[in-house]
């Protein structure tokens, strides 16, 4: 049976590394487009990756790893490159002349992946806590022969420079299956003038006009959606607000990726202008 999905709220919460307000943002965040709790709490700014997977090992009782350049092939031919980027998961080492696993987990609570890399190893499968980043980069080292560094300074410097790349890139799997690197620019060309007209006068904005014809934008139908709901100001209290601060940047991030993943339905044509504004407008 799995366990609680928000296990690891809770093991962050006692700790004290985030508090119950920030767990529930984490938590909506989360049910909106899923992903690994730890790495949104993370993403979100509310605590260090260090310190999360520092509270995980303590909260669970298991032992805390860091991944550095050794590798052990034997375990390494355990998993496949995939599987392990999708679980965020990394084979540390083989035991008991083969009969044991050591597996690097981003979420040790994942019960399911735990049985999934059994039936795959063969093995006995005793899982230890990394950091996802470090998982990732363990992976690319080991798996894929790239450099960690490298790889991130060329990921940052793909759509600008600075960090602006992991901004402004997103995979996606497309029909085939494969995994492709999208550039929300790209998808979406008019999301830039479209903030900073926002930005320099929301009150004098006028409201999005339906192109004629049942024409309008996924951005269009997007800002018609969100504009319908109430004002966070009418819902959370003034201390609650100042919290929700915390999450700001973060839901801009998910708001452009979602406008580019509408743009892309409806350019591959996977789904109708019609179809698209019925399954997403509010009842």
């Amino acid at each position: 049976m799995a366990a609680p999905r928000n296990r690891i709220g809770e093991i962050l919460v006692k700790a004290r590394v985030i508090d119950e307000m920030q767990l529930r943002s984490a938590l909506a965040q989360h049910d909106q487009w899923g992903g690994r709790l730890s790495r949104i709490i993370s993403d979100m700014g509310l605590a260090s990756e260090d310190t999360i997977t520092q509270a995980i090992a303590q909260g669970l009782g298991m032992q805390r790893v860091e991944l550095g350049t050794a590798k052990d092939a034997g375990a390494l031919a355990k998993l496949d490159v995939s599987f392990a980027e999708q679980k965020s998961i990394f084979p540390v080492s083989l035991r008991d002349n083969g009969k044991t696993l050591v597996l690097a987990m981003a979420d040790p609570t994942d019960l399911q992946t735990i049985d999934q890399v059994a039936a795959r190893s063969r093995t006995r499968v005793v899982p230890v806590v990394a950091s996802d980043r470090e998982i990732q980069h363990a992976i690319l080292r080991h798996y894929r022969n790239q450099d960690p560094v490298s790889h991130s300074s060329h990921t940052a410097t793909s759509g600008g420079s600075g960090s602006a790349g992991d901004e402004d890139e997103f995979k996606i799997v497309d029909m085939s299956g494969k995994t492709v690197r999208k550039a929300i620019a790209d998808i979406a060309p008019n999301m830039a003038r479209e903030d900073a007209a926002r930005q320099a006068g929301p009150a004098t904005t006028p409201a999005p006009v339906p192109r004629s014809g049942g024409g309008a934008s996924a951005a269009d139908l997007l800002d018609e959606i969100l504009n319908a709901a109430p004002s966070p100001s009418e819902v959370f209290s003034p201390e609650e607000m100042q919290r929700l601060q915390a999450v700001q940047v973060n839901q801009e991030k998910s708001s452009k990726i979602l406008r580019a993943l509408l743009e892309l339905l409806l350019e591959k044509r996977t789904i109708q202008q019609r179809e698209l504004a019925a399954r997403m407008r509010p009842s």
